[in-house]
């Protein structure tokens, strides 16, 4: 089984992002092509929300002992988090309940504070995995779409999380403004 570093992996990602962060302009951190469209601010905000209302609390169930049944892990998330493989799906909104809809739906925010925020978010996560050295594996929480995961899988979620989004975020950074 392919096993991966998964905080070396998020360190990477996300210096990554903030570094890509403090070179847009305004009009570019801020421009939508369409109203159907997220902007690059938007989309830092997404990653943020997802992982405080979904991935973290997640793991945090998984670590405390607060199992939710569902069916084992599936093919995609053993491909996803065992074989690291990431094949790329557009995934809608719409396909997750409405609350969660709610949760992971961006705000648009002033560019201070969202820099500021996502720095705060990496340090949060960083905080985090310090938790996964005393992970019971065997505990896991149902997702949507991978079956029942367990803590490490669910921390792994944040940094494949801003994978799935490298392509979307590389098209918002090419865009014409």
């Amino acid at each position: 089984m392919f096993k991966r570093d998964i905080v070396a992996a998020f360190e990477k990602v996300s210096d990554q992002w903030i570094t890509d962060f403090e070179v847009y302009s305004d009009e570019l951190l801020y421009h939508k092509s369409s109203e159907n469209e997220w902007c690059l601010a938007e989309l830092y905000d997404h990653i943020m929300r997802v992982a405080r209302t979904y991935q973290i609390p997640n793991f945090y169930k998984c670590i405390n002992g607060v199992p939710e049944s569902g069916k084992p892990k599936n093919a995609k998330g053993y491909l996803i988090f065992n074989l690291n493989i990431l094949p790329y799906r557009k995934i809608r909104m719409q396909s997750f309940p409405q609350n969660i809809v709610t949760d992971f739906t961006p705000q648009i925010r002033k560019r201070t504070e969202l820099y500021a925020d996502f720095e705060d978010f990496r340090k949060e996560v960083i905080q985090v995995s310090r938790e996964l050295e005393t992970v019971d594996y065997t505990i896991k929480n149902r997702h949507p779409f991978f079956g029942a995961i367990n803590a490490r899988d669910w921390f792994a979620l944040i940094e494949i999380h801003m994978r799935h989004h490298h392509p979307q975020k590389k098209r918002l950074e090419n865009t014409t403004v």
